[in-house]
């Protein structure tokens, strides 16, 4: 048993022991009744009702985050937070605010018609106040229900590729591929077209770009540069990258190299690598002379001799 639940289970008695203090004074054992007599103060009986109630919510919050959010999202794993932040803070507040609303009621006798009234008036006021802070909450929620995303994964959100950090109340948080942290509202996340890299599955296909003078030998071609892009870290033997004319321009042939890997977050450094690897394969065998290469032909006129009359 781990420190953590024998804290929780610690915590559990004591609220169990306060809640039946408050609720049934005349069957608490002798040591409790200096706390619940009937003539103890008010000042003294309503704040240890106070504590029982929040303490108990404290406690099934607890219960949750140990017995329930864990097992279905797991705990941080490498630095990578799970995507449970917002779920969690959302039942918590509900929580609390049901124990404040049972407190108002049963402890400080307070109808239940007034409580639930100023409750709307509050709600009225706040929602014409912060219509853009709701606007991202909801927003927030709806992402949280339709998970398009989860934390860990790469995602491209109006051109901007970014590792999902956390989704909170307002906004979520990725990490750039610079290692700068990037706050999108969830609002903007909601209109946005949003690309997930890691779906349907974690195989991603990316291509670089060379390009050659025409008349090569096509076979030799895409040997050189397959061979040399099994060379680099990350890309998939199976399927085997694919080589392809993807242009034909004045003078160059435009080939392209595309390969597949499991890791998105180092797609970047493997097409830097690939180019280089490509550049020296093709550099090192007979295709050197087809390599694109600037030429420039300077034509002497032979000087013309003016004569005077």
């Amino acid at each position: 048993m781990s420190r953590e639940t024998r804290r929780f289970l610690l915590a559990l008695l004591i609220s169990i022991a306060l809640v039946y203090a408050v609720l049934q004074p005349r069957h608490v054992p002798f040591m409790w009744t200096w706390l619940i007599s009937p003539h103890l103060p008010l000042w003294l009986d309503r704040p240890l009702a106070v504590l029982a109630g929040f303490s108990l919510a404290w406690v099934i919050a607890t219960g949750f985050e140990l017995f329930v959010w864990r097992r279905m999202y797991g705990q941080s794993l490498a630095g990578v937070p799970r995507q449970r932040k917002l779920l969690t803070d959302l039942f918590n507040v509900t929580l609390y605010v049901a124990a404040a609303g049972f407190i108002a009621i049963e402890i400080f006798h307070l109808e239940p018609t007034g409580v639930f009234a100023t409750s709307s008036v509050i709600a009225i006021i706040l929602g014409f106040a912060l219509q853009q802070l709701l606007t991202d909450i909801f927003a927030g929620v709806a992402l949280n229900m339709e998970r398009p995303f989860k934390a860990g994964e790469w995602i491209t959100i109006d051109g901007i590729q970014g590792m999902v950090l956390e989704t909170n109340w307002r906004s979520t948080h990725l990490r750039t591929r610079s290692m700068d942290l990037l706050v999108v509202p969830n609002a903007v996340i909601g209109r946005a077209k949003l690309f997930n890299h890691s779906r349907p599955q974690a195989r991603h296909l990316g291509f670089v770009d060379v390009t050659l003078q025409y008349g090569v030998d096509e076979a030799a071609v895409q040997t050189a540069l397959k061979d040399a892009a099994l060379t680099i870290e990350g890309i998939l033997s199976d399927p085997a990258p694919i080589i392809a004319v993807h242009e034909l321009n004045a003078g160059v042939m435009v080939w392209r190299i595309y390969f597949f890997t499991d890791d998105f977050s180092r797609v970047v450094i493997m097409k830097a690598q690939l180019l280089y690897a490509a550049y020296a394969a093709l550099r090192a065998g007979d295709l050197a002379a087809h390599l694109p290469r600037n030429e420039a032909f300077l034509h002497l006129d032979p000087p013309v001799v003016s004569q005077r009359d």
